[in-house]
């Protein structure tokens, strides 16, 4: 139990967290003619500088091949593009860099940029793979681009869809709070603090909270009950029938276990039927109990929650909206995690307008010549008067 309720990380200081991992930084450029790069940052190590990109030393979430592009920088020196580093090359950028306080070189890792070009965004939901070892791999990702051209400008938009996590639970979400509600705790959106003071928003979202953990630890209970109910006659000594054992699973949970902040079901049952039948059985050999709780960190859910992005996407031209992105710049930033997934399909999805320059000045040198055909038609007529 206390294991199902740990996959579940957005409230994460009340739950924990299932993998400590900082979050990759992902960007995706969209080119006025429709072509796009996607580029990934991260911190290399002297080992993957000298060209080991397997995957124990590659820090990118994507397998490298030929067809990356790998640009680097150390200690602020100027970026390079020499990948991998030979010795005799390593040991030269080494020697440039100063020494620290205490005598030693800076020991700080290699800043490494990894770049793929593509000639559309089509042929980038094609071939774009995350490795086989990234938790997100098998996720299937939809990418859209419309490109829309009105007289002076050329409209863009462009969405990525991240699909909903499968989730095998008894009760919808929805049964314990709005539909709103439910998006607002795991996307931020729609905007339901607006008007709010501080005060009002921290009772709003406790509230929240509180549904959300009713929800979580409820569909736990439910998922852990009906495996012990399935292997019952397995159970020794069990002071109770299974017919009776049944009936009792929503009744057990409001009286016993719904406010407890670490629910281990074989000590609630034990202490509502006085007996120890189920804490033995939970410590079997091959108990199934323990079993159902190692699988579930094999389970999508699960493997989701141990990796997340720093997504960010620059479009062409002036940016016109955006889906809970923060602006930065020239440059739309969004959370990308698990979280996020549980409650529907995800969209990162932004609009811009560039403008075509020709247009403007077409545009201009035809109302030059009109106004110019105006003033020289009455001159024309004058001089034959």
């Amino acid at each position: 139990m206390k294991t199902m309720c740990r996959l579940f990380t957005f409230s994460a200081l009340l739950l924990g967290i299932v993998s400590c991992s900082q979050p990759a930084d992902m960007l995706t450029v969209i080119q006025p003619d429709g072509s796009c790069y996607r580029e990934f940052c991260s911190k290399a190590d002297s080992t993957f500088m000298r060209g080991d990109t397997a995957d124990q030393a590659n820090p990118f979430p994507v397998k490298l091949d030929a067809t990356w592009k790998v640009s680097w920088t150390v200690n602020g020196t100027d970026l390079s593009t020499q990948f991998p580093l030979s010795k005799q090359a390593y040991d030269s950028v080494l020697a440039r860099i100063p020494l620290d306080s205490m005598g030693k070189k800076d020991q700080r890792p290699f800043m490494v940029t990894i770049r793929k070009n593509y000639r559309s965004v089509e042929a980038m939901a094609k071939t774009f793979r995350l490795k086989p070892s990234h938790s997100w791999s098998r996720m299937k990702v939809d990418y859209t681009l419309t490109k829309k051209f009105g007289w002076f400008y050329t409209y863009y938009t462009y969405q990525e869809t991240y699909p909903k996590t499968r989730l095998d639970v008894d009760y919808p979400i929805v049964n314990y709070m709005s539909k709103d509600e439910a998006r607002f705790w795991f996307t931020g959106q729609p905007d339901l603090l607006k008007g709010m003071n501080g005060i009002e928003i921290r009772q709003f979202v406790g509230e929240l909270e509180d549904k959300y953990n009713r929800w979580l630890t409820q569909n736990s209970w439910n998922a852990e009950y009906n495996v012990l109910l399935k292997h019952y006659e397995e159970i020794g000594n069990c002071p109770v029938s299974k017919e009776k054992l049944v009936s009792l699973k929503e009744t057990i949970y409001e009286k016993e276990a719904r406010n407890l902040d670490d629910i281990k079901m074989e000590k609630v049952l034990d202490a509502y039927f006085k007996t120890n039948a189920f804490s033995t059985f939970w410590k079997a050999k091959n108990s199934p109990m323990k079993r159902y709780e190692d699988e579930l960190g094999n389970q999508d859910f699960a493997n989701y929650s141990t990796q997340s992005f720093n997504y960010k996407l620059m479009m062409p031209g002036k940016v016109l909206s955006c889906e809970n992105a923060v602006i930065k710049g020239d440059t739309l930033v969004w959370k990308l995690t698990s979280d996020r997934l549980v409650y529907d399909a995800y969209s990162l999805k932004a609009q811009s307008r560039r403008a075509n320059a020709w247009a403007f000045i077409l545009t201009g040198l035809v109302i030059v010549l009109a106004i110019g055909s105006l003033i020289y038609k009455p001159k024309q007529k004058k001089r034959r008067k």
